[in-house]
């Protein structure tokens, strides 16, 4: 039997990272089954449950926390990556640390790339992955993994304004029957589409998306101090996310009396302060952030409380082969649904069993491959390209 150590000797592995990978694992397939399931026509559930609202891929209450906390989480392994390399070279000189620091950089950008060009080709069969986007993350954090604090957190605000006002100015274009759909192009088939994608449109553009991804930088620099400063950042996150939905409440509340008066305002008003991803508002991403640490630290605790056991250890094996598992649901599905017509959309029911069954037999899989072959094949080749 092959002896695969050396692989995972090659990083350290975090138990808390891994398993908050397997839980946003799980949340993106159930979301991407139930939209390519039940929400490519109009048989759609005209009068949903309280499950299927909250399970909704564009507005429900779960449709955020899982990419999100997929996009954070790779924020905080870039950190932890940086600091890995200035441990490495604290007892060398000034110019080996700066060839060393040069090649970490050089690494982030080959990685964002590979994963660049694999989900614009992945996004022929499975449109809205997110890897075009996760590439172009770690292209930005190529540049910006060694800025201070302060720098990061002014790029995090500039970006969620930006977003914001991207989407307020739009709104306030369609009330004068400009649709700006230039800005939303069908297909990113030009330079200038792929920047509109990439930055301020579609599923996971950089304005907003990069605020979760530095959050996750800023929380990986303080990793290591996790368990002291957990109790603050808890009451913070949960105090964030409390404000934002009160907040979001409350406006509603107001505008809803209005509307007949001032049916523009009040749109504007809640488009302002909504929660929902595709509006991009600063409470959108305030929000999502409270709720995706909050889940992370409680992540840390159960990881701590439980560090070792069956549970801890499936999921995070499970964790450090989700590039495999996320392509092969796609493959999957679209053999089972496309190829075979074995499923047929009935609703939640039939997405959410597609979805636990998937996840089943990938948590088997990597488990049994991990301890004989070490990385994932996509992993593999992940890193043999990007270092």
């Amino acid at each position: 039997m092959p002896n695969h150590a050396s692989d995972r000797q090659l990083e350290q592995r975090f138990a808390s990272l891994d398993v908050a990978r397997t839980v946003a694992l799980f949340g993106i397939i159930v979301l991407n089954y139930h939209g390519y399931l039940n929400f490519q026509s109009t048989g759609a559930t005209t009068t949903p449950s309280i499950f299927e609202r909250w399970w909704h891929p564009f507005e429900g209450a779960l449709a955020n926390p899982f990419p999100v906390g997929f996009v954070m989480v790779a924020g905080m392994g870039v950190a932890l990556l940086m600091q890995d390399v200035a441990r490495a070279n604290s007892h060398r000189d000034v110019n080996e640390i700066a060839r060393t620091r040069t090649e970490a950089r050089w690494r982030l950008a080959r990685r964002g790339l590979f994963l660049s060009t694999l989900g614009y080709g992945i996004e022929w069969v499975w449109a809205g992955t997110i890897l075009p986007y996760y590439g172009a993350y770690f292209v930005v954090a190529s540049i910006i993994a060694i800025w201070s604090a302060r720098k990061l957190i002014a790029l995090a605000v500039i970006s969620s304004f930006a977003a914001a006002i991207i989407e307020w100015w739009r709104l306030e274009q369609s009330f004068d029957g400009n649709l700006t759909t230039w800005l939303s192009p069908s297909t990113p088939s030009t330079p200038r589409d792929l920047m509109i994608r990439l930055f301020i449109d579609y599923t996971h553009p950089l304005f907003p998306w990069l605020a979760f991804f530095i959050t996750g930088i800023l929380l990986g620099r303080k990793y290591h101090d996790i368990v002291r400063i957990r109790s603050k950042l808890l009451i913070i996150a949960l105090g964030t996310a409390a404000l934002s939905y009160i907040t979001n409440a409350i406006v509603n509340s107001l505008v809803r009396d209005d509307a007949d008066n001032g049916v523009r305002s009040a749109l504007v008003w809640r488009h302002l302060v909504s929660t929902r991803p595709f509006d991009r508002s600063v409470l959108y991403v305030l929000a999502s952030l409270g709720v995706v640490v909050t889940v992370f630290l409680i992540i840390t605790i159960l990881c701590e409380r439980f560090k070792g056991s069956f549970g801890v250890r499936i999921a995070q094996t499970t964790g450090q082969l989700t590039l495999t598992i996320y392509l092969a649901h796609i493959f999957i599905y679209n053999f089972v649904v496309n190829q075979v017509g074995l499923v047929q959309p009935t609703g939640l029911d039939t997405a959410m069993t597609m979805s636990i069954v998937v996840f089943v037999v990938a948590v088997i899989w990597a488990n049994w491959w991990s301890p004989l072959f070490g990385r994932g094949p996509a992993e593999r080749l992940y890193r043999r390209f990007g270092g």
